[in-house]
């Protein structure tokens, strides 16, 4: 990329000797915020999920700046969060990109190269596998974060069926039946009582979600309102 390509030089003549003993190699990509170098593992072959650094740089685009090329003082680090956070004390966690925390850069070019090596070193590699334990629907887990506090006994199950892995929020009601809330890959959530469908619901909504199930713990008819027929 012709806006970035004079500090893309500057940075490998500085960090390639790192960058091949971290085993990583640059990627480019624009979003909203500017130019983003990513760097992901060097063989893609052995790593096809692009496990990466948590470390990316940012550069204001053009037309933030009016420069004709990028600038490091128009650059800042950015750290990315994507470490696993606990369901409560299910035992489960979830894990995805949460946020990204900018490290802005020293003027001074020595000390703006050892910021970017310290980072390299200590910032961890973000391995993209799946594992046992982890929730994969962003969903089910925005479901548990809203709902934890107020829905007594909340857990969370997997189920693997013919059409793949079905993840679900589970608890008992007042009456001491299995409630199951079912997060499918795509489409409408479905709602369990007892073993029995009683509807399905938009699962994009966590607050909806989280008052719904409250209102069908305590056996109110107030959860109606929530789902579909």
């Amino acid at each position: 990329m012709k806006y970035i390509r004079s500090r893309m030089i500057e940075f490998r003549d500085r960090m390639d000797p790192l960058l091949k003993e971290l085993n990583l190699r640059a990627r480019t990509q624009t979003n909203e915020h500017g130019v983003e170098v990513y760097f992901v593992a060097r063989d893609r072959k052995r790593d096809p999920l692009m496990s990466h650094s948590s470390v990316s740089i940012l550069f204001e685009d053009r037309d933030s700046t009016g420069l004709p090329e990028a600038a490091w003082t128009n650059a800042c680090l950015q750290i990315e969060q994507h470490e696993p956070r606990a369901l409560g004390n299910t035992g489960w966690a979830h894990r995805r990109w949460w946020e990204s925390i900018p490290v802005f850069l020293p003027t001074d070019p020595d000390e703006m190269w050892s910021l970017i090596e310290k980072n390299f070193r200590e910032q961890p590699f973000i391995t993209m596998e799946e594992r046992p334990m982890e929730v994969e629907s962003y969903e089910l887990a925005d479901a548990f974060f809203a709902a934890e506090r107020s829905v007594e006994g909340l857990d969370v199950e997997r189920e693997v069926t013919e059409l793949g892995s079905i993840e679900s929020l589970v608890f008992h009601d007042d009456s001491g039946r299995d409630v199951r809330l079912e997060f499918p890959a795509h489409g409408f959530g479905r709602v369990f009582v007892g073993g029995e469908q009683v509807g399905e619901f938009d699962q994009y909504h966590e607050e909806r979600i989280a008052s719904m199930a409250r209102a069908l713990q305590r056996c109110n008819d107030y959860a109606t309102t929530f789902l579909r027929k």
